[in-house]
């Protein structure tokens, strides 16, 4: 883990260059602060003062986050690479419960109750991520009301995706899971191509992710993907699908 401001050894915290070095990390840090959605309500000046209370951690690809069932200490903001949160049966079955990335945060409902982290957060790749003691976004969430406000509405929109995914375990087969979560991933990571309708998923995601997130084997998530791709709903695009018929697409999901 490093501090929020890292200068070289060359420099004396007091020098103009350090002072110019340490404004663009923090206007860095505050752009990212203006993308994420649970910050964007606030204030430029709060949004730069909160931007020197986080920490700077960066993890290897497989490296784990947090576990289910460990004490919950920071709130966590990505910059670059991916997350993915998922939850393991009792016989090490794999549930992908989510995807993350640029300007994302995660682990904040364990923050609120005060309980245990209620899933596994791990990179998918190299991942850099801002993480923000529990201390300080009290403070900040019991002084500033809108930024509540916007809380309890992510919180309300990520329950009802949460409650949405178990319905679809239950009452819908594998292909109508699979149209479901792709056009869930082109929601939230969605990118229309230029002189087309096709939208592109700008994260990349494998066949084993994509059997995790739908609850089948990789096998069968293969023949899934295959079969779209056969009939011109997607492309795969080595991992970064493109919906090339989201109206089709839209009506399988039902």
């Amino acid at each position: 883990m490093s501090d929020f401001f890292s200068f070289s050894r060359q420099e004396d915290a007091g020098s103009p260059i350090a002072r110019i070095r340490e404004d663009q990390i923090l206007g860095e840090r505050v752009a990212l602060l203006e993308e994420a959605p649970l910050f964007s309500v606030l204030h430029p000046r709060d949004l730069r003062s909160l931007a020197t209370k986080f920490q700077v951690v960066t993890y290897r690809k497989g490296e784990v986050l947090f576990r289910e069932g460990e004490p919950a200490e920071r709130l966590f903001l990505i910059d670059t690479g991916r997350v993915k949160l998922s939850i393991r049966s009792s016989a090490g079955q794999e549930l992908l419960i989510g995807v993350l990335g640029r300007g994302q945060i995660f682990g904040e409902l364990s923050l609120l109750d005060r309980g245990p982290r209620a899933m596994d957060a791990s990179a998918m790749e190299e991942t850099r991520v801002f993480a923000l003691p529990s201390d300080n976004f009290w403070t900040v969430l019991e002084n500033r009301p809108a930024l509540a406000r916007r809380l309890l509405e992510l919180m309300a929109r990520r329950l009802r995706r949460a409650d949405q995914t178990s319905q679809d375990l239950v009452f819908f087969d594998a292909p109508t899971r699979l149209a479901r979560r792709l056009l869930e991933l082109a929601e939230e990571h969605g990118q229309a191509e230029a002189r087309s309708e096709s939208i592109r998923i700008t994260v990349r995601i494998t066949q084993e992710e994509v059997a995790q997130m739908i609850g089948v084997t990789r096998e069968s998530a293969n023949r899934l993907i295959s079969s779209f791709a056969g009939r011109g709903w997607i492309s795969w695009n080595d991992g970064y699908p493109v919906i090339l018929q989201p109206e089709t697409l839209i009506r399988r999901a039902r």
